[in-house]
């Protein structure tokens, strides 16, 4: 299991995001490109043919952090720099694979994705040669939209290697400010474990079950009511955490005593 994609956004000079890149590739390179998605200035840290990162900054549309991502093979190295020098990072996007090599795998992942899709009623997207099933099929399990989905691809078809080569991949993508920090240290587990369906996926798959470091959606706006009776506990904690261990930690009696005292107002 490990990264196959990394995209990050950092608090940093870009100047400072391209050296310490430079310096952490042996034998590197870096050379300017075109910039996309509204950034103003591009650069690519090679070596030879291959790039090993790419880095983005500028453009009003776009804000002051710098966008920097890596694919493929480079992903986990770039992933770890990131993590050890620029600790303020925020996730955008990280693909976590998990690879198969052996016959029957394709068969095997694809009843469960489908599994899966009908337990938790999520989008399905069959892309790829279902007819003669030689250039590489793909199974898409949620929707792009959404801060998690899963494919199922036949990569060894795809690329000309082993056809019993087969990947799962989860594209996490989180969705708050919250859940771009915390994700940013999640190892590739975690991700797995970002979202009800993908901990059953994780489970099946590799036995390995446990909790998500923070929900990867949208967080829910609190309402008035729901602030003020967090303003009440801050404001009020001591004493009420005084009468329940009164109550020798009943939290039923507790429950009951602050009821009769709304109650009777």
């Amino acid at each position: 299991m490990r990264f196959d994609y990394y995209t990050a956004s950092i608090e940093a000079k870009a100047d400072h995001v391209l050296t310490h890149l430079h310096g952490s590739f042996e034998q590197s390179d870096v050379i300017p490109t075109k910039p996309r998605n509204g950034y103003e200035r591009a650069y690519n840290v090679v070596r030879g043919d291959s790039v090993l990162a790419r880095v983005q900054w500028g453009g009003s549309s776009v804000g002051t952090r710098v966008w920097a991502s890596a694919s493929g093979d480079r992903a986990p190295a770039f992933a770890a720099v990131l993590r050890d020098e620029f600790r303020g990072h925020n996730l955008l996007r990280a693909d976590v694979a998990i690879d198969y090599c052996e016959p029957g795998a394709w068969d095997s992942l694809y009843a469960l994705g489908l599994e899966t899709a009908d337990k938790f009623g999520l989008k399905v997207t069959h892309v790829g040669d279902y007819h003669r099933q030689e250039g590489g099929r793909t199974l898409y399990i949620g929707s792009r939209t959404s801060a998690a989905m899963k494919r199922i691809y036949e990569k060894g078809k795809q690329t000309g290697g082993d056809p019993d080569h087969v990947r799962a991949e989860l594209e996490l993508k989180p969705q708050n400010a919250k859940a771009k920090q915390v994700y940013a240290y999640a190892s590739p587990e975690q991700m797995w474990m970002a979202t009800r369906w993908t901990q059953h996926v994780l489970q099946v798959l590799t036995g390995v079950n446990g909790m998500q470091p923070a929900p990867p959606g949208t967080i829910r706006q609190q309402t008035d009511d729901e602030r003020a009776l967090e303003f009440m506990a801050k404001q009020y904690g001591n004493i009420l955490r005084r009468k329940l261990e009164a109550l020798g930690g009943d939290v039923e009696a507790f429950g009951l005593f602050v009821a009769q005292l709304v109650a009777d107002k």
